[in-house]
């Protein structure tokens, strides 16, 4: 993660945070390549 003081670790607040929105835009890297995937649920 690239600023860590606003890294969430704590798993209810991952959820909580989850719950409130409606899309999740996860960002992914493969080697050289980076690309993101937006997650409707």
């Amino acid at each position: 993660m690239r600023r860590k003081d606003r890294e969430i670790t704590d798993l209810n607040k991952i959820c909580e945070v989850m719950e409130k929105c409606i899309c999740l835009h996860l960002g992914l890297n493969d080697n050289e390549k980076k690309y993101i995937v937006p997650l409707n649920f």
